[in-house]
């Protein structure tokens, strides 16, 4: 049986640490399926780059960043089946440091690496804690996503 193939879609992430060393998560929900948190997120546009679109979401966002920092996301390629169609996600994560944040905003939710491991409903992918945890590992770089 030959499963449809949806074309590959290109995504910009961002884990955000704030100074207490939380990762910020938010809410994704779709019709017939239960919440999951996932790093904030956003389609890549095919006119921007990575690194710009970095730059919106975090506007966006209006997460209160830091002094630009690295310049090359972390990437990684996701595939799953989803609605009896292989899904693939290349993304681009792009690690930015905090400062004082406020509360969460609707739909957020701040938890510390371990708590990742079981945050309160599914983690997307279920393989994200561990991910995390590799990007993070040592000093997390102070910065944010850097502008063209």
């Amino acid at each position: 049986m030959i499963i449809p193939r949806r074309p590959t879609e290109y995504w910009v992430r961002l884990i955000a640490v704030d100074t207490d060393d939380r990762i910020l998560l938010v809410g994704e929900e779709r019709p017939g399926t239960a919440p999951r948190w996932t790093l904030p997120g956003v389609r890549r546009r095919p006119d921007e780059s990575a690194e710009g679109t970095a730059d919106s979401l975090l506007a966006d966002l209006a997460l209160p960043a830091t002094e630009p920092g690295p310049r090359h996301p972390h990437r990684r390629t996701v595939s799953s089946v989803v609605a009896g169609e292989v899904t693939r996600h290349e993304e681009f994560l792009f690690v930015v440091r905090l400062r004082r944040p406020g509360p969460p905003r609707h739909g957020a939710h701040w938890c510390t690496l371990p708590e990742l491991s079981a945050p309160t409903g599914p983690a997307l992918p279920p393989d994200l804690a561990d991910h995390v945890s590799e990007i993070l590992d040592g000093p997390v770089p102070v910065g944010r996503a850097p502008t063209d």
